[in-house]
């Protein structure tokens, strides 16, 4: 089964819209993070969303192996670009304890303040082939709610769930799936 196959037969996961990132392509970022699950064994990948916060990606991996579903914005300029470009140092999955990221690891950058957040893979791929029909998915921390993607909340956790007949579902509902990513321990963590 193919890992596509595999996130989209979960019954929770990660959606992510995917735009440039301080001047990045999608494809550069996307190969960085390719050679840093290949040389590491993990990355991380900064998101900033108060849909995908550390304790909400861990419970979602708490009930089986956890995905990330990448797909394009709704039009094009639909996502926009991250423009800061801070490099974290340091990661932890409670706040607590702090440790360096691992040596050998690409710059992983973003806005690194209080709120930075990242998702930790250890499977990335890109050039699958697939659609996602978001109106099958709900708002993993309400799932009474349709999940919804506006400017500035880009990822977000989703059950899968029926929401076609919510007055509330996004308009558009079918999306190109750009690539996908397997979450690993600790799933994900705070930034600093």
């Amino acid at each position: 089964m193919s890992l596509l196959d595999e996130a989209l037969d979960a019954s929770e996961c990660v959606i992510s819209v995917m735009g440039a990132h301080a001047g990045e392509d999608a494809d550069t970022i996307f190969g960085r993070k390719i050679d840093d699950c290949e040389s590491v064994g993990r990355t991380f990948w900064v998101a900033k969303s108060p849909k995908a916060r550390p304790a909400q990606v861990q419970a979602v991996c708490r009930s089986g192996r956890g995905f990330v579903i990448f797909v394009e914005p709704a039009s094009p300029g639909g996502a926009r670009p991250t423009t800061e470009s801070d490099a974290a140092a340091e990661y932890s999955p409670d706040r607590v304890g702090w440790l360096p990221l691992p040596g050998g690891l690409g710059p992983v950058t973003g806005q690194i303040d209080d709120s930075a957040t990242a998702l930790v893979f250890d499977r990335l791929a890109t050039g699958v082939d697939g659609t996602l029909d978001l109106w099958e998915y709900a708002d993993g921390s309400n799932p009474d709610r349709p999940l919804r993607f506006t400017l500035g909340l880009s990822t977000a956790c989703a059950v899968r769930k029926d929401t076609s007949g919510h007055p509330e579902r996004m308009k558009s509902r079918y999306r190109r799936v750009v690539a996908v990513a397997r979450l690993a321990e600790p799933y994900c963590v705070w930034l600093r």
